[in-house]
């Protein structure tokens, strides 16, 4: 049989979606802890965990937990004797989760799995937290159903994901800076599945559903040619037949004079969304 082609992983776009097939996936987690720096994702992270913490939940899901950055500081916020369980499909990121919860083993634990059929009983946590993984799922509707199904009676689901359809790049020309925005957006799974987040809660029957609009603003090209992951995004739009190599490389230079002048910006809008689970 012959050897499966690997494929570096994108920052953002299509990497997540298999992170063990990608063949690096030390990748994907230098792009969630690039991410997990950034003042405006630290402090949508925080938020949620203080959502989560609020109803002090013996057991907590972190659904979709990573490389296990987040799995520590939530246990930090929740009463001594909770426990968190960090879930993921990636053996690779699991494994780095394991070595970076240590310290706090007996508060944590890591299960591998598939979050379309979590392996919970019915009404097993206090709480579920997932933050900017919908995205990379075709059917969203599905796992927020079953992390309803795990959650307990008065527990509270607490998401954040993208609207990648807001995606703002400051480009002259509207109609490219359009196409580069529906681009990245049809990169994802499901790109614009945070504007879509409260009525898939309300659906799957949380009440008390709230959501929150979360604006980034990016003036750093640098930076935003990493959270963006625009040369990957150039060259898929290059081989889509979308941008010429000369459209490509005036793009660039417009992007680069901006930035050489201060006037360079970017940015999107996430959304926030919490429920309850009736009791």
């Amino acid at each position: 049989m012959p050897r499966q082609k690997k494929v570096p992983a994108p920052y953002l776009a299509t990497g997540f979606r298999n992170v063990d097939g990608t063949g690096d996936s030390s990748a994907c987690t230098r792009c969630l802890d690039l991410l997990s720096d950034i003042p405006f994702f630290s402090s949508v992270k925080q938020e949620s965990f203080r959502i989560v913490a609020a109803g002090k939940p013996p057991l907590v899901l972190d659904a979709g937990c990573g490389a296990g950055k987040d799995l520590a500081a939530l246990a930090g916020l929740l009463p001594k004797k909770s426990r968190v369980v960090g879930f993921d499909a990636s053996e690779a990121l699991l494994t780095t989760a394991a070595e970076r919860t240590a310290p706090c083993r007996d508060r944590c634990d890591l299960v591998r799995g598939d979050l379309l059929r979590l392996p919970f009983a019915t009404g097993t946590f206090g709480a579920c937290r997932i933050d900017r993984v919908l995205q990379h799922i075709h059917n969203p509707a599905h796992v927020v159903e079953e992390l309803v199904r795990v959650l307990a009676p008065g527990g509270t689901l607490v998401a954040f994901d993208n609207d990648w359809d807001t995606l703002s790049i400051s480009l002259g020309d509207e109609d490219k800076s359009a196409r580069i925005t529906r681009s990245w957006s049809d990169s994802f799974a499901s790109g614009r599945v945070g504007k879509d987040l409260a009525g898939i809660f309300r659906d799957a029957g949380l009440a008390r559903v709230s959501a929150e609009p979360r604006t980034l603003d990016l003036p750093d090209l640098s930076l935003a040619e990493k959270v963006f992951d625009l040369p990957s995004l150039f060259s898929r739009m290059r081989d889509a037949g979308i941008f010429s190599d000369k459209k490509i490389a005036a793009i660039r230079e417009e992007l680069s004079g901006q930035a050489r002048a201060g006037t360079f910006t970017s940015g999107y809008t996430g959304w926030l969304v919490m429920g309850k689970k009736p009791e």
